[in-house]
């Protein structure tokens, strides 16, 4: 589970559609931060986790950076839309994580 990790995962794209996000990890510091890469799919953004102590708890921060090219720039609305319902979907991370330990 550290660098060289690989992912499959599923994005709902146009019309409603499939399609293809894999992931990579690229770097790995366990309890500090975790950075990917997308390896599959019409647009390869990387991505950061951080994590922070912050007394009893953790703070998480993610970053995505995507620079379009070639014909994904034509794609460009489109793909910022999918990636921004995607981080939209951490904030149920929180829920999710502490749903695990009860």
């Amino acid at each position: 589970m550290g660098v060289g990790a690989a992912f499959k995962q599923g994005l709902k794209g146009p019309g409603g559609r499939r399609i293809e996000g894999d992931y990579e990890i690229v770097e790995c510091q366990p309890n500090e931060l975790i950075k990917f890469q997308v390896t599959a799919g019409p647009a390869r953004p990387t991505g950061t986790y951080r994590f922070e102590a912050v007394g009893d708890a953790t703070r998480v921060t993610f970053m995505l950076h995507y620079e379009p090219k070639g014909l994904a720039r034509l794609m460009d609305p489109m793909i910022t839309r999918t990636m921004r319902s995607e981080v939209a979907t951490l904030s149920n991370l929180k829920a999710y994580l502490e749903g695990q330990h009860s």
